[in-house]
Formats: C-alpha cells, sequence, structure tokens
C-alpha cells in the first residue's frame, strides 16, 4: 500500500492551459507550508504528468475539462501512479462544472470556484490530502439529493446511471469505470428495472428529475 501524504510534504500538480491562472494558483499554494513540491502541466499532457511526477494531488482546471466531463473526468480521477492515491480537485465555473457521486466515488476530492480565497484553497487542499472532500454548499447538498433520491440502486448502479444520464455510450461508461462493456450492459439492465423504465432516455430524464417512474 503507499503511503499518505502528510500536510507537510505534498507535492501538488496544476494543470490548466492558461499561464496567468496558473501562475495565480501557485503563488496561493506555494504559500502553504505542508506543500513541498509544486510542477504544472497542461490538460493534454496530464496523464503523462501524473505518471511522471507522482503527485500527491491534482488542481485541475475545468476548462480545460474535455466536452464529455462525466465521461473522461470520471476516468481521469481513477488514474493511480503505481500504489500512490492521487487526489483531484478541479477549480473554474461552478456553471459550466458537473460533479456527479460517479466523479466522487472514482477519487474527486474537491471543487473550487473562481471567486475562491487563499484560505478556501488552503480548506481544500488540507482536506483533500487528509482524505476527505471539500465542496461548496451547493454541490454537497445536490450530491446528496442525488444519492439519496434513487435508494434503490446499489453504488455501481448509481455511477452507471450518472454516466448514462450524460448520454454516455456503453462502451464509454466501461472505459470510464475501468470495467468490461458486457457488464455495463448488465448493470444498465438492472437499473432500468429497479428505476421502473424502458428505455435508457427514459433513465436520463428520471435521473434528471424530468420525469416520474414512466411505464
Amino acid at each position: 500500500m503507499g503511503e499518505m501524504s502528510t500536510r507537510h510534504d505534498a507535492h501538488v500538480l496544476v494543470a490548466d492551459d492558461s499561464p496567468a491562472r496558473t501562475l495565480g494558483i501557485i503563488q496561493i499554494v506555494r504559500e502553504f507550508s505542508y506543500v513541498r513540491t509544486i510542477s504544472t502541466s497542461s490538460f493534454s499532457e496530464l496523464a503523462d504528468a501524473v505518471d511522471r511526477t507522482a503527485p500527491d494531488l491534482v488542481l485541475l482546471g475545468t476548462a480545460e475539462s474535455p466536452d464529455s466531463p462525466d465521461d473522461d473526468l470520471t476516468a481521469l480521477v481513477r488514474h493511480r501512479t503505481g500504489n500512490r492515491v492521487v487526489r483531484y480537485i478541479t477549480f473554474g465555473d461552478p456553471a459550466q462544472t458537473r460533479v456527479t457521486p460517479s466523479s466522487v466515488s472514482a477519487g474527486l476530492h474537491g471543487f473550487l470556484p473562481d471567486s475562491a480565497t487563499p484560505e478556501d484553497f488552503d480548506r481544500a487542499l488540507s482536506s483533500a490530502l487528509a482524505g476527505f472532500t471539500y465542496f461548496p454548499r451547493e454541490m454537497t447538498e445536490e450530491l446528496t439529493e442525488r444519492r439519496m433520491r434513487f435508494p434503490e440502486l446499489t453504488r455501481r448502479e448509481q455511477q452507471v446511471l450518472d454516466l448514462l444520464s450524460g448520454g454516455l455510450s456503453n462502451h464509454r461508461i466501461a472505459r470510464s469505470l475501468g470495467i468490461k462493456e458486457a457488464t455495463v450492459k448488465m448493470y444498465v439492465t438492472q437499473v432500468l428495472a429497479k428505476l421502473n423504465v424502458e428505455s435508457r432516455l427514459q433513465a436520463c430524464l428520471k435521473a434528471r428529475g424530468l420525469t416520474s417512474a414512466a411505464a
């Protein structure tokens, strides 16, 4: 098992394609006594940078995230460097950021809005490095509500529903969750049955709260 980072030797990787925003974040983070080193990466080179530098925590600009964040972000935060756990915190515009239970289950530890203060960054980073999550109150409430909406679903079924509601195919869901496509098909069948719906579209609408259980 890999060792959990202490508050005094953390390596932080900032992944953002905006030089100005990257510099601003570095200026904030380098003031924290528990951050030992800081490195940077563009979004396109993030996976290689994680493997190369083995960070304890990645600060990821959501503006640089792919067009299908429920797919690629979930797959990304599942990334591991050997036995070392890599924690992710995203930052950016809350209106353009959709955090789902599946991305949190995969390893997303927090979100910081563009308006975050240095104190917010400190709380988020120290929480994540200690193994806790840090999300704005409204996001926490939404995540809790989404988890409670379908208590009949298992954790994995909820993850599949989250990705399904984002319009993902079975192939892309399998890639995000690191499981076989045939296994995804089985979970989709179980989700439809438990939600008492007959199609993927009906499941998506119900997940988004746009319809009641439809026959």
